[in-house]
């Protein structure tokens, strides 16, 4: 295992300080940060922001469901979460319907609208995460997809990657 102080094995971070070239969650952050640019702008031109596009692509994937339960699937904070619903329903890409095992709550159902969206949002998020890797080989990029997964496993009691989060974790 490499010193903190260690040269990286490459020159690729070398505008970063070396103390920080060298730690796993620094470098993370940036990729984070260059991924999500990159995701932010290409879901901007399909008229989504991340936001939504998590709500829909749960929705899409998941099937109906209600909005608390997946404020807490997505980890999302419930008051965000009730303007990315309210936005997502007004634009006709969700609808809220009474759940039928219990009347007192709504399930989220995508909208054939909504479901045009979502794969329109699902190919340019590919087209933006094929540009943020393509540097990698696509073995490469199989094996970073799965150590990122053990990394991230919601198993191992991680706290959710909240703004807040992120922002403390760049030093900002």
């Amino acid at each position: 295992m490499a010193n903190s102080d260690s040269q990286p094995k490459d020159d690729r971070n070398r505008d970063y300080p070396r103390a920080l070239a060298a730690r796993f969650g620094f470098l993370l952050a940036r990729a984070h940060l260059i991924a999500r640019e990159k995701a932010d702008r290409t879901l901007a031109e399909v008229g989504l922001t991340m936001k939504g596009y998590a709500a829909l692509a749960t929705l899409a994937s998941d099937g109906p469901s209600s909005q608390q339960r997946l404020s807490r699937r997505l980890r999302m904070d419930p008051a965000t979460m009730v303007d990315v619903i309210d936005t997502l329903e007004q634009s006709g890409y969700i609808v809220r319907r009474r759940n039928p095992d219990d009347r007192r709550e709504y399930a989220l159902h995508t909208t054939p609208k909504g479901r045009i969206l979502f794969s329109r949002a699902q190919k340019a998020i590919d087209a933006a995460e094929s540009q943020t890797l393509e540097d990698l080989e696509p073995e490469e990029t199989g094996i970073l997809m799965d150590l990122l997964a053990r990394v991230a496993d919601p198993g191992r009691g991680a706290q959710a990657a909240t703004d807040d989060l992120i922002n403390r974790a760049m030093g900002e």
